[in-house]
């Protein structure tokens, strides 16, 4: 099955923003067609924008469908869309409602992503961040971080015996939507360690991880998160952030 063929959507969106990038590899993993509007995070948002999304952020997506009653439909967050668009047709990201089976991996697959949002998010933040502060805070970070991997997500990948073989959550062959919310920050932090911008041993210690070590690497494999990425823009746009952090010069431009 597929996206209504009525159904016109545009993408507001920067490619180097992970939360962009959720959106992204969903629509490429569903072979949805969009429109893409760039937004430029550098500099303050245009009003036209803000009419769209008054918090400035992206991803927004907009729609019409005249099945739909014609007129243009604003969603807004990474995870709210990424939904929409699961919830448009069946489809392998995540499985349908309406049955006990369904409901059970639909709750597997929405605990991993709660579970990254709440205890493990903001500690892969810290990484990057820290390493403004020198060595010692930044190894600090990466041992918070890494615990917290080991303790909150390690578990949750290991394979129950009504699972699979495949590479993914659950044991599945294609991503879920567990995989569409977290990988964006797994690649970007590999990236970053790969680089030096922050301890190498940061994603030596995850790739060791068991579970998490032989998800991540299929998981970064995927083509649909791939097409998108730019890394060696991404890396110097880091760079430069976290050099005006360090100088006390960030802005935020909202």
């Amino acid at each position: 099955m597929s996206a209504p063929s009525d159904l016109s959507i545009t993408l507001y969106s920067n490619p180097g923003c992970p939360y962009v990038h959720r959106t992204l590899t969903t629509l490429h993993e569903l072979s949805i067609p969009f429109t893409p509007s760039f937004i430029d995070l550098s500099t303050p948002r245009p009003e036209s924008y803000l009419k769209i999304n008054p918090r400035g952020t992206v991803p927004a997506l907009t729609f019409t469908s005249p099945s739909f009653n014609g007129k243009e439909v604003v969603i807004n967050e990474s995870l709210i869309i990424v939904h929409f668009l699961a919830d448009l047709f069946p489809n392998h990201l995540i499985p349908s409602a309406g049955n006990l089976e369904g409901a059970a991996e639909r709750a597997r697959i929405l605990f991993v992503i709660d579970t990254w949002g709440n205890k493990i998010g903001s500690l892969f933040l810290k990484v990057s961040l820290a390493s403004v502060g020198g060595e010692e805070a930044a190894n600090e970070a990466v041992e918070a971080a890494v615990t917290a991997v080991e303790k909150e997500i390690e578990p949750l990948l290991v394979k129950l015996e009504r699972d699979g073989d495949g590479p993914f959550l659950g044991g599945r062959d294609k991503f879920t939507l567990a995989e569409v919310a977290i990988a964006p920050f797994i690649l970007r932090s590999f990236a970053q360690a790969s680089d030096g911008i922050i301890p190498s041993s940061f994603k030596e210690r995850l790739l060791a991880l068991p579970n998490f070590g032989k998800w991540a690497t299929e998981v970064l494999k995927n083509e649909s998160l791939l097409k998108d990425w730019d890394e060696p823009t991404f890396l110097e746009g880091t760079k430069k952030r976290l050099q005006q952090f360090k100088d006390g010069t960030f802005k935020p431009k909202v």
